[in-house]
């Protein structure tokens, strides 16, 4: 199985042939920059067979991890929600384990799920009653129109055509439809600490690591992910840190983190919610 793609000679979101190595990473994998975008990738990046060989096995029984992150998802609806979002259909890409369209079916919406195995669907979708398509998302005849809401939950940074899924969300999206995006953030205030020591040479081990290479394509922070966003024509309604919910967390501890220290995007993780104008 070839593991990897030819090198890319232009940036995939802008077309921009002003690209730099950034970093090579404790595996060896190679970092690229946009100077345009200024989007960050993995240059070469996996080939499409080793990618379906990895997420084949990636869905793990977890139990304890249900409830944080079935917390965690109705704390997203919630957040969509407040822009007065109408509870039509909703389309998870990367449903998994149908954590967030399970939770977003309790709150009246009609979910339907996408994920790319086609095995872990089938089991997922007669388990939780929900329609879940899989497959490759651009074969799919996905109607026009057809969606209030996209969600793409630790998603957008797996793709290797960011570009082609955004194009296929804006044709499915009603107008005002909302999009809900989380990923890692890669100028998180830790990242950024470890990226400037491994420069000064003061850290010499795990180089990278916080690029999660091992299946992380692209690479995105804040201000670079809004300007991707705005210029297909959405609105940014809201731009935080991630909710950090974890397995035995005190609801007190929860509290605190999303009327607090996550009202700004300068964790490891953020959220964008956007509508479509």
């Amino acid at each position: 199985m070839k593991k990897y793609d030819d090198i890319l000679v232009k940036c995939k979101i802008c077309g921009s042939q002003k690209i730099q190595l950034c970093l090579s990473d404790l595996n060896d994998n190679e970092i690229y920059k946009c100077n345009d975008c200024k989007i960050q990738f993995m240059n070469p990046q996996y080939t499409d067979e080793y990618l379906s060989d990895y997420y084949s096995h990636y869905t793990k029984e977890e139990p304890q991890w249900d409830e944080p992150l079935s917390y965690g998802h109705n704390y997203y609806m919630s957040l969509v929600e407040k822009y007065g979002a109408q509870k039509g259909n909703l389309l998870d890409i990367g449903s998994g384990k149908g954590h967030l369209i399970k939770e977003a079916k309790k709150r009246g919406w009609k979910p339907y799920g996408y994920d790319v195995d086609c095995s872990s669907v089938e089991y997922f979708s007669k388990k939780l009653n929900i329609k879940i398509f899989c497959g490759d998302f651009e074969k799919i005849d996905w109607k026009d129109k057809t969606f209030n809401m996209v969600s793409m939950h630790h998603v957008f940074e797996h793709l290797k055509d960011p570009i082609s899924y955004l194009q296929i969300i804006d044709k499915i999206l009603v107008k005002d439809g909302l999009l809900f995006i989380a990923l890692p953030n890669i100028k998180s205030l830790s990242s950024r600490m470890k990226f400037i020591l491994e420069k000064i040479g003061l850290r010499k081990s795990n180089i990278g690591k916080y690029y999660d290479t091992s299946h992380h394509l692209f690479y995105y922070e804040p201000k670079t992910l809004k300007d991707v966003i705005k210029k297909r024509g959405y609105k940014i309604l809201q731009v935080r840190s991630g909710h950090k919910v974890r397995p035995n967390q005190s609801m007190l501890k929860r509290y605190f983190l999303r009327n607090f220290s996550e009202r700004i995007a300068w964790k490891s993780t953020f959220i964008i919610i956007a509508q479509k104008m």
